[in-house]
């Protein structure tokens, strides 16, 4: 049931029945008229379309992290003092996950907060790229873009700070990593690793603080973004699909309610997410403690998992001996790759829609999705920037494909160069060739 309107039509001079008004639990809503609220909310209207799930889907994957991980918690232990554990001394963390390991109930929702955890990351980022292919950052949707780009960053930070807790050789060694990284950064480094990881690393401060960052800190700055972020897009509206152009009314969504339709659509996607992630927990392993197992003196060759890959291929892309000094000030090359660039990737992505300049009244309404060659200037800067980053991960194996520093460097900047120029190049030679009207600058934002 398709619907144009967020409120129930009613007729001219008809005044509500409100003894017939279908009543929510009785009791309940006698004293808190849940009926109003049905009324005020129940008949937003969602538009019916594919992508506009993907933010649902990380939010019911955030939701699943949360469930697992608070059974998790009720097993595991962070604290690196060690046990004897079958003759063998072991870390108490390693030995909790051992049991977790042994245990196949507790194993298989491990496994599942895993996934959970990539499939966040993967639809906040197909998300992301659908808002950003269609335009619908642009005015009055800044603020709704800057949160979306925190979220993604407090995400990341989330997995990064996951990788301690099984204690492990893996773990410790992909930690000391971030250990590097965080003193790396001037002025403030030995604070910051201080407060983060309890001083030295390994030490037995660190675990319990990096829990704490895991299991408080983050979830809690995620649900604060998380929730401004959607009564941003309940005050914003949703954009539609080209479709509903000739069908909506002006300044009307058209969709089908929230309540009961888009609610029945919201439950079978949790329980799709749910049955894919158990399908999965299932049948592909995840990091069990066997591969790397307990720490030791030695370091193992570890890469970290696709979403920060691509921050290590920047650091296996810059020689060991770039570097200067400012005064007393070194700015060595693990803060140049691992902090530096990060940290310009994100503010351009919070920036973007101040950077965009393109003609508004040209784009149309931000109220519907712009179709992605028509701003072909974006598009080819957002397909190379993509590129970029995939050449990036592909610069994290460049020794074990056997390719040499300067071979790899050109291809990390020119394919991405010659793919967003060719892009360009085809629509701006496909437009000349085949003009078609642009979205009707008359539209009002």
């Amino acid at each position: 049931m398709l619907q144009t309107s967020s409120t129930r039509p009613s007729a001219p001079n008809d005044t509500p029945d409100v003894a017939a008004r279908p009543r929510t639990g009785g009791w309940l809503e006698e004293r808190l008229q849940l009926s109003a609220l049905q009324d005020k909310y129940g008949r937003k209207a969602f538009p019916l379309h594919s992508t506009f799930f993907l933010g649902e889907i990380a939010a019911f994957s955030f939701l699943i992290l949360v469930l697992t991980g608070i059974y998790l918690a009720l097993i595991y232990t962070p604290s690196i003092t060690e046990i004897t554990v079958g003759g063998q001394k072991l870390p108490e963390a390693f030995a909790s996950v051992q049991l977790i390991e042994s245990i196949p109930a507790a194993n298989l929702i491990r496994n599942v907060h895993h996934w959970a955890a990539h499939v966040m990351i993967a639809s906040i980022l197909l998300h992301g790229f659908r808002v950003f292919f269609t335009g619908t950052y642009r005015k009055p949707r800044e603020l709704t873009w800057v949160l979306g780009v925190v979220l993604l960053g407090l995400t990341l930070g989330a997995g990064f700070v996951g990788y301690a807790l099984p204690w492990d050789a893996f773990s410790v060694t992909a930690t000391g990593i971030g250990f590097g990284l965080a003193r790396s950064i001037p002025l403030v480094g030995q604070l910051l690793a201080d407060l983060f990881f309890g001083g030295a690393f390994p030490s037995l401060g660190s675990l319990p603080r990096l829990y704490t960052i895991h299991v408080v800190i983050i979830p809690l700055s995620i649900l604060g973004v998380l929730s401004l972020h959607l009564l941003f897009v309940l005050k914003q509206k949703h954009s539609m699909p080209g479709y509903a152009r000739p069908l909506a009314e002006p300044g009307k969504v058209l969709g089908i309610p929230l309540w009961p339709y888009h609610a029945l659509l919201a439950g079978e996607l949790v329980f799709l997410v749910l049955g894919g992630l158990s399908l999965l927990a299932a049948f592909v392993p995840v990091h069990p403690l066997a591969a790397y197992g307990p720490p030791t003196a030695e370091t193992p060759s570890v890469k970290p998992d696709w979403y920060l890959l691509w921050i290590f291929g920047v650091l296996k892309l810059i020689p060991a001996g770039l570097g200067f000094s400012v005064g007393a000030v070194t700015i060595g090359p693990e803060f140049l790759g691992g902090v530096l660039f990060p940290a310009l990737v994100f503010g351009l992505l919070a920036l973007v829609p101040w950077l965009d300049r393109t003609n508004r009244r040209v784009l149309g309404s931000v109220e519907y999705l712009q179709p992605p060659t028509q701003a072909p200037v974006r598009l080819a800067l957002g397909a190379g920037a993509l590129t970029l980053v995939g050449m990036l991960l592909f610069a994290a194996y460049y020794d074990e494909l056997g390719l040499t520093l300067g071979q790899t460097w050109l291809l990390t900047l020119s394919v991405p160069l010659i793919l967003s120029t060719g892009i360009l190049s085809w629509i701006r030679l496909r437009s000349r060739r085949c003009p078609r009207a642009r979205f009707d600058p008359t539209t009002e934002d």
